[in-house]
């Protein structure tokens, strides 16, 4: 019970300590004069005093949680043992891996911008359809975005010509991946109303060294008469493959 008491008493006095410290300090030096020019006596008070009143909050409210509890006696009539250094060393860890804690769940759940090495990335792909379907692979008719979680993003075509490879005829293009994320659907608007949906087998972060996927049909259909998607049906045989390429690179 001695070490929980110290590590409520530290967590309470460090957010009591910095939070007045920098309300206090700003305070002070707002009626002192102190210039706040673009900001500069808030970010004293917050980054300079703050962290001084935590610092010594946190080791006021240690010390006045173990306070507590001494003099208690056990049911035989002896003192019960404090371990006072015991209990404040297990209290700023436990505070320690709290804050630590709250950090990497602010961070996991904050989206963040897909990056390699500052530089951003494409998700470059490929649409293909056999001859008795290259007819409806217009590109001026075909709209493109790729669906996340956390955005939708709308894709392009190369304006390079179609390509034939025996009896395919395939169309390329390209996405932004600004989101690290692994929820991405890849969407074909035609101008019919129907969607042709591909699920990318990609990694949060996926790696540009993998090169080229295989060749993937359709995972969904969307229907303008249907309020789910469906099943991919003989006149949705399309396929698609895609590789993610850095800005900067070849």
């Amino acid at each position: 019970m001695g070490a929980l008491r110290a590590f409520l008493g530290g967590l309470l006095g460090l957010i009591i300590g910095g939070v007045g410290a920098a309300l206090i300090s700003g305070l002070m030096m707002e009626m002192a004069g102190v210039s706040n020019f673009e900001g500069g006596l808030g970010m004293a008070a917050v980054f300079a005093f703050g962290p001084l009143g935590a610092i010594g909050g946190l080791i006021l409210g240690i010390w006045l949680g173990l306070r507590i509890g001494r003099n208690r006696t056990a049911p035989d009539g002896r003192p019960v043992p404090q371990h006072g250094l015991r209990n404040a060393a297990i209290a700023v860890v436990g505070i320690i891996v709290l804050g630590g804690a709250i950090l990497w769940w602010q961070y996991a759940t904050t989206p963040q911008h897909l990056e390699y090495d500052g530089a951003g990335a494409n998700l470059e792909f490929e649409l293909r359809a056999r001859a008795q379907l290259a007819a409806s692979l217009d590109a001026g008719a075909i709209e493109i975005s790729l669906d996340t979680d956390l955005n939708r993003m709308p894709g392009s075509w190369s304006e390079a010509p179609p390509q034939m490879d025996g009896d395919w005829t395939s169309l390329s293009g390209e996405v932004e991946l600004y989101f690290r994320t692994s929820s991405r659907l890849l969407v074909f608007k035609f101008p019919e109303g129907r969607d042709l949906i591909f699920k990318p087998a990609l990694a949060a972060k996926p790696d540009p060294e993998d090169g080229w996927s295989d060749w993937r049909e359709v995972d969904y259909v969307g229907l303008p008469d249907q309020p789910q998607v469906v099943k991919p049906r003989p006149e949705d045989a399309y396929e698609l493959r895609y590789r993610v390429r850095v800005w900067g690179s070849e």
